[in-house]
């Protein structure tokens, strides 16, 4: 069974975004390793933008950033995107142990 991850809503849990916090975001990319030291963001190979390239890679892991906006009350979202670790959406706090 596929979950799909790109284009989904979920919880902003975390406190490293000001202002976040218990609001509602959707999930734009995913950063693979890019809470690791060598991380190389202009490595193109590491952003997944669909859900296809993010099972390719194998998923969402602990040391991955997401890319998220928040999600207006009708529905839409915010043109202004951060970059949220992985662990501080509701929907990947698993992750963290």
């Amino acid at each position: 069974m596929h979950i799909a991850i790109i284009g989904s809503t979920t919880t902003y849990t975390g406190s490293e975004i000001p202002g976040f916090k218990g609001a509602r975001v959707r999930i734009f990319a995913v950063m693979r390793g890019a809470l690791r030291p060598d991380f190389n963001p202009d490595d193109a190979a590491s952003f997944a933008r669909d859900d296809a390239t993010l099972a390719r890679l194998g998923g969402v892991t602990k040391d991955d950033r997401i890319d998220i906006a928040h999600v207006k009350s009708d529905g839409t979202t915010s043109f202004v995107h951060c970059d949220a670790r992985a662990i501080d959406l509701a929907c990947f706090q698993h992750l963290a142990d």
